[in-house]
């Protein structure tokens, strides 16, 4: 059957967050008004793609919020709301996302509810910033939307060659002669601060990534995360391939769970999903499937398991 939204039962705040050295980010939090037991607390912490400010996912976030989840939305630094001055005079850098921001939010969800439940949801990069989270120990589940490995070699192979080009020449010039990359301008979302555009196209030079030696971010924290992973692709999405995705989901190698879901739009009645469309409410039946697999807490002894 499926799960009937009541768009009434819902309240919604906005508020900052501190970061781990202090920054204010700006944090939304929707929050169900029907009595939740304590037992059964479960708060989804939503993280963002590269570039996309925490409003778009607002329909998505109110959907989880009437079915009883506690969802915490934040702009990261430089991005949104969390952007405090001119672009060109901030930097910061995915890496930094995750070990000041994303470590910050995990931090104040487990101070607001101490004995709830903890899932992540990330789109894009937002899936790749909890391997950078020193206390990613906390979250119980990942949930990947369309996050690749974005080596370049593993775009689809139409764009491949233009990908390579732009994120290997015409993304970094363009960082280091304007102070930020101008991704507003190519329809990429909100401007990216320059170490955001520099690490992007350093790590997507070989297939380690954001783990090789030397190109990559070390250290990092993504062998300490233990929980579940669940990976979401889609077949009209020339960016996250199915290949991209489940070589990233592998990064998080002490997950006691990887299930990955490859998703075919038209089986669900949805014309286009591509890289950022899950979150239009055309996916709602998506919505519902998700809804169902993080009501289905695992049972700790269970081995790791592997879905397609």
């Amino acid at each position: 059957m499926p799960i009937k939204a009541a768009s009434n039962l819902v309240r919604t705040q906005h508020q900052d967050i501190l970061a781990e050295d202090g920054y204010p980010l700006a944090a939304s939090m929707y929050e169900p008004l029907r009595e939740t037991s304590l037992s059964n607390l479960h708060v989804i912490l939503l993280n963002s793609g590269t570039g996309v400010k925490r409003g778009y996912y607002a329909a998505f976030a109110r959907f989880l919020a009437e079915q009883g989840f506690i969802v915490v939305s934040y702009d990261y630094r430089g991005i949104g709301e969390s952007l405090r001055t001119d672009i060109r005079t901030f930097d910061t850098s995915i890496s930094e996302w995750g070990e000041k921001d994303c470590t910050a939010l995990i931090r104040w969800v487990r101070e607001q509810y101490p004995l709830a439940r903890i899932s992540i949801i990330g789109h894009s990069a937002g899936g790749k910033i909890p391997g950078f989270a020193a206390n990613n120990i906390e979250i119980s589940d990942i949930i990947t939307i369309a996050v690749p490995n974005s080596y370049w070699g593993y775009w689809h192979w139409w764009g491949r060659r233009g990908y390579f080009l732009g994120v290997q020449f015409i993304m970094p010039a363009l960082a280091h002669a304007l102070k930020y990359f101008p991704s507003q301008r190519l329809g990429l979302g909100e401007n990216y601060p320059k170490g955001v555009a520099l690490e992007w196209s350093r790590w997507s030079r070989r297939k380690a990534y954001l783990l090789h030696p030397q190109r990559g971010h070390h250290p990092n924290h993504f062998a300490e995360f233990r929980g579940r992973v669940l990976a979401l692709s889609f077949t009209d999405d020339i960016i996250a391939t199915p290949k991209a995705v489940a070589s990233f989901m592998k990064f998080y190698n002490n997950a006691r769970q990887h299930t990955h879901w490859n998703i075919s739009p038209k089986e669900y009645g949805v014309k286009h999903i591509g890289h950022s469309g899950f979150f239009r409410s055309a996916c709602a039946p998506l919505w519902e499937k998700l809804v169902v697999w993080l009501r289905e807490y695992e049972i700790p002894h269970l081995s790791q398991a592997t879905e397609s």
